[in-house]
């Protein structure tokens, strides 16, 4: 396992604000950013692939994983401005910034920000730009109904929450059917996330507007958009009608990156190799 290998590591951003993320490799930099409640641990499989050429680092973004809980700075202008002070700080250059879910909002927050001085290419996997709409062509999280369900009566509680995950992780995420030790794994990786921060970042999430930033992103450095197999009807049309320099690879459920990393991973090999052209 690539986390047998990785450095685990500290950074901070803030006073009494750590941000965890794995490090390991030599050269241009690929940084993973994972979805909601997750950590960058979820990458392991792209860790330990891409390693031996590049240099890896895959963030637990704030209120995830073994980064500081906070009462603030749950939204994702915070969250791409955590991005920012890493990367920053630790000098990175050539940088491929990697997003899975909510991690595309980070991406473009991280973009809208900062800019593309830093940025060789950027690679989206499976969240809309435009999380919320009212137009049932657009590629969204869910109606607005659905969405205010999570928001007010979901992630408010504990359990409530624990099931929500449950239910996403084993309808959604994966293709196939889980042990139970995977189970526990990739639940336990959830729970790290206290389910009110969740609720403050999913709320944060679904009025997220990135439309512009990821249409002036495929303008600008090279783009990639994974997209799960389940809502391709809807999300490939919607990508290339708004954003169509940017290529879509459709593949596997949510969780493509963990459940399939042969096919994952040479999909992202061929676009850090057009990259280099």
């Amino acid at each position: 396992m690539a986390k047998d290998r990785a450095e685990s590591k500290f950074f901070t951003v803030d006073p009494d604000v750590q941000i965890h993320y794995w490090d390991e490799g030599k050269g241009d930099a690929i940084v993973f950013i994972p979805g909601l409640t997750f950590s960058g641990e979820i990458f392991k499989h792209q860790i330990e692939h891409f390693s031996d050429r590049y240099h890896v680092i895959a963030i637990d973004p704030r209120g995830q994983g073994l980064s500081t809980k906070t009462v603030h700075g749950n939204d994702y202008v915070t969250h791409g401005s955590d991005v920012q002070k890493l990367i920053d700080g630790l000098g990175l250059q050539n940088v491929t910034l990697v997003g899975w879910s909510t991690g595309n909002l980070e991406v473009w927050s991280y973009l809208e920000q900062s800019g593309y001085d830093k940025v060789a290419g950027a690679v989206t996997i499976d969240m809309s730009p435009l999380p919320l709409s009212e137009d049932p062509a657009w590629w969204t999280e869910g109606t607005p109904a659905e969405l205010s369900e999570v928001a007010t009566r979901v992630l408010t509680h504990p359990q409530s929450a624990e099931a929500f995950w449950d239910e996403y992780l084993t309808q959604v995420m994966m293709q196939r059917e889980l042990s139970a030790d995977e189970y526990e794994y990739l639940m336990d990786m959830s729970r790290r996330t206290p389910y009110w921060i969740a609720r403050q970042l999913f709320c944060d999430a679904i009025f997220c507007n990135y439309l512009d930033v990821a249409k002036a992103a495929a303008k600008t450095v090279p783009t990639l958009m994974y997209i799960a197999e389940h809502w391709a009807d809807v999300a490939e049309p919607f990508c290339h009608e708004q954003f169509p320099e940017t290529p879509t690879y459709v593949m596997g459920g949510h969780l493509m990156a963990y459940e399939y990393p042969e096919k994952f991973n040479a999909r992202l090999e061929e676009f850090l190799a057009s990259e280099d052209k």
